[in-house]
């Protein structure tokens, strides 16, 4: 995504953009140390967080959505199910297709990021609303 010259400058710099930079680096540390722990990598992060979201996903879905090739897409999707975080199951419309859903330990591990970002969150906007404060304050002295 590219963004014009003028639209950069009205982007950086700013306060929103500063306090999105710092949270959106807290959860990618912190998303860093939970995928390492399970040894996944970010296109698989990417590909649970999608079958997650969305009720019927198949192969062809990630693959698109991802930017990966097909043969890529199988590979990744083969160490998720090895892993035991996702299984495939026959498409009922079409038996040659397969679509994807998370298994218990998919869930528990999605369940896990979500629990690590709200806190991040909730840790962020404790912040944001102490650094409001104290601005407040110098203001009004």
């Amino acid at each position: 995504m590219v963004y014009s010259h003028t639209m950069s400058k009205k982007i950086l710099n700013t306060a929103f953009e500063r306090f999105t930079r710092i949270l959106f680096s807290k959860v990618i540390e912190r998303l860093a140390v939970v995928v390492s722990e399970e040894q996944l990598s970010f296109s698989q992060v990417a590909a649970l967080h999608i079958i997650d979201r969305e009720s019927l996903v198949n192969i062809n879905d990630i693959s698109m959505k991802l930017n990966l090739s097909m043969s890529a897409t199988s590979r990744l999707i083969d160490e998720l199910v090895k892993k035991d975080f996702i299984e495939r199951k026959e498409d009922q419309q079409n038996r040659r297709s397969k679509t994807l859903s998370l298994t218990s330990d998919g869930k528990k591990f999605m369940d896990t990021l979500s629990i690590e970002r709200v806190k991040i969150i909730e840790e962020s906007s404790t912040h944001v609303n102490e650094l409001k404060k104290k601005f407040q304050l110098s203001k009004e002295e």
